[in-house]
């Protein structure tokens, strides 16, 4: 089955606000010197300092993946509308209906590469070659 109806690409995390409460955090430690030195010299304050440094790249990361899956969303619209114009063209007896897909599948870049032959190559379907 193809969807073809669009789904929402929403994030349940809000990044402006990750952002603004781990600038606040820091800000706050930043300002009690007592704090502070507790976070730098204890196992558990190095421990929360970690995490709270990695808010700003677990953010990045989320842009980045939300990015990716934009790209892949589009293709995938794409493919799907060639796919409609070859079958619709087969229909109509056009004299090369594959071509629909062969001009999607190309602006897409080269095929990726044969995996290597040794034997342990899953297919991806029930019934398919051994």
């Amino acid at each position: 089955m193809i969807l073809t109806t669009p789904t929402p690409n929403r994030s349940l995390v809000d990044l402006q606000e990750a952002r603004a409460r781990h600038r606040q955090a820091l800000d706050l430690i930043a300002s009690r010197p007592r704090l502070r030195g507790m976070l730098q010299l204890t196992e558990d304050g190095r421990t929360v300092m970690s995490v709270l440094n990695l808010i700003p790249v677990l953010c990045a990361e989320i842009e980045r993946l939300s990015r990716r899956i934009d790209a892949l969303r589009l293709d995938h619209a794409n493919l799907t509308a060639a796919a409609h114009a070859t079958l619709s063209a087969h229909r109509e007896g056009e004299p090369d209906p594959l071509y629909y897909l062969r001009d999607e599948l190309s602006a897409e870049g080269p095929p990726p590469a044969a995996p290597a032959a040794t034997g342990r190559y899953r297919y991806p379907y029930p019934g398919g070659p051994r």
